[in-house]
């Protein structure tokens, strides 16, 4: 039986929208493996402020580790036992304000710029991510976790992801002022995990969302 065209021409229609709203929708998701890393002590990057950690967990000096025009401010806090240290990032993605990193860092490491973090309870040597993140997993276990590493360069692992994230509707109005205004309505997504490894087990590791036009 022959279709009609006009059935045929309705048929792609549907099933070019229904295409469209499947990406989009997959576009606006964070990938399956990065997703459960975003947040980490109740705080989420892209989210949660510098000063939301700091409401929460107490002041703590902050301070820039690098001397880059655009280094990140970091506030760093030492576990309530033990020697743990976890450091909250806020750089040019979160306006210096906004949460787009942060790093877990063992005892057994020296780290200069955090010698003078606060000791808190809220922060245990065993803290791990909403997924399952933490120190002391092996190389095994971070493979099965994270998929194939995208880098590997001496005892470091970098795992990255790549995503679209749409703008809200106050996001748009605002870019739609800006000298150079876009149509495209989404946010490009970088997310990274970088970790450290001694003996085959992680000693460090830094996460990174960074969202730029």
């Amino acid at each position: 039986m022959r279709i009609p065209i006009q059935l045929k021409s309705i048929s792609v229609s549907l099933f070019l929208l229904t295409l469209g709203a499947s990406l989009m929708f997959a576009q606006s998701q964070p990938a399956p493996k990065i997703a459960g890393h975003l947040e980490i002590l109740g705080f989420t990057l892209g989210k949660s402020t510098l000063a939301e950690v700091e409401a929460k967990l107490g002041k703590s000096a902050a301070t820039k580790c690098s001397r880059e025009e655009e280094a990140s401010k970091e506030v760093c806090y030492l576990a309530g036992e033990g020697q743990t240290r976890v450091v909250f990032e806020a750089g040019f993605s979160g306006g210096w304000k906004e949460l787009d990193g942060y790093k877990v860092i063992a005892g057994s490491l020296q780290r200069p710029c955090y010698r003078q973090c606060p000791r808190v309870s809220q922060v245990t040597s065993d803290v791990q991510t909403e997924g399952g993140l933490k120190l002391g997993l092996t190389h095994e276990q971070l493979i099965t976790l994270l998929g194939p590493p995208k880098r590997t360069r001496g005892n470091k692992l970098t795992f990255e992801w790549q995503s679209r994230q749409p703008m809200t509707k106050e996001q748009q109005e605002t870019e739609s002022k800006a000298p150079k205004p876009t149509n495209d309505a989404y946010y490009d997504v970088q997310d990274t995990i970088e970790v450290t490894l001694a003996d085959s087990k992680a000693v460090e590791f830094t996460v990174h969302h960074i969202v730029t036009n």
